[in-house]
């Protein structure tokens, strides 16, 4: 199988659906069970609520970079090449 242009696009196409996907599943679950997730992990850790939420902010801050350097961004550039 050759890793054509049209090839690629695609794959960075399905890769950003999927890992879009998984972020907003994290993020509608930890608003929905934020009180659940603040609870086991003060619990867990030992740590101030205050801590859990920048933390959190941070994780989610983090994944969308992600999402949009290795997948939105190359997606761009192959239809821009095609």
């Amino acid at each position: 199988m050759s890793m054509d242009i049209e090839f690629l696009r695609h794959f960075f196409f399905w890769c950003m659906i999927i890992n879009s996907a998984v972020y907003l599943v994290t993020a509608i679950a930890l608003l929905v069970f934020r009180d659940l997730v603040y609870k086991i992990l003060g619990t867990l850790f030992k740590i101030d609520d205050a801590v859990i939420g920048a933390s959190i902010q941070k994780y989610l801050g983090n994944f969308k970079l992600l999402i949009t350097f290795f997948n939105f961004t190359p997606w761009i550039v192959l239809l821009i090449l095609k």
